[in-house]
């Protein structure tokens, strides 16, 4: 089942905001050190032009490859605020109503594991469907996961 916890993508946040700011800060001494170069030097003026080119392309790179997660984290972030930091559990809409029937399991216990009567005529899909009125909807990397409002 696919599940994700709030307190695994916050640090997923954390790596992604620390990487980030290592290379702006990257950029911004280079940027500095080219600006107040005061030598005349062809060959030194260069290096501090090519060290400011590759500091550029590493932060496109890292925003191509990265700014949209880092955005997906933090809207869902904010959607769930403030139970961010004390876990909140988004499930992949795909696999709800095996979620639904984890939780009236761990309700229920062994009539549901045993799938004894009545338990065994449940129609899990409209059941999912119940629950589901409790939860709200959020995309992360192309999933649509849900989680409680």
């Amino acid at each position: 089942m696919d599940v994700l916890d709030s307190r695994d993508l916050q640090k997923r946040l954390d790596e992604l905001e620390n990487e980030l700011e290592e290379l702006i800060e990257e950029l911004e001494d280079a940027e500095e050190e080219l600006d107040t170069y005061e030598g005349e030097d062809e060959e030194d003026l260069g290096d501090l032009q090519e060290e400011v080119s590759l500091a550029k392309d590493a932060l496109k790179e890292w925003k191509d490859e990265n700014q949209e997660e880092l955005d997906e984290i933090l809207a869902m972030k904010d959607e769930c605020a403030p139970k961010w930091k004390y876990s909140v559990s988004f499930i992949a809409e795909e696999d709800f109503e095996e979620y639904a029937q984890d939780l009236a399991s761990d309700l229920y216990g062994e009539e549901i594991r045993n799938a004894s009567w009545p338990f065994d005529c449940i129609d899990w899909e409209k059941a999912a469907a119940s629950l589901r009125m409790d939860y709200s909807s959020i995309d992360y990397q192309g999933t649509t996961y849900l989680f409680r409002s």
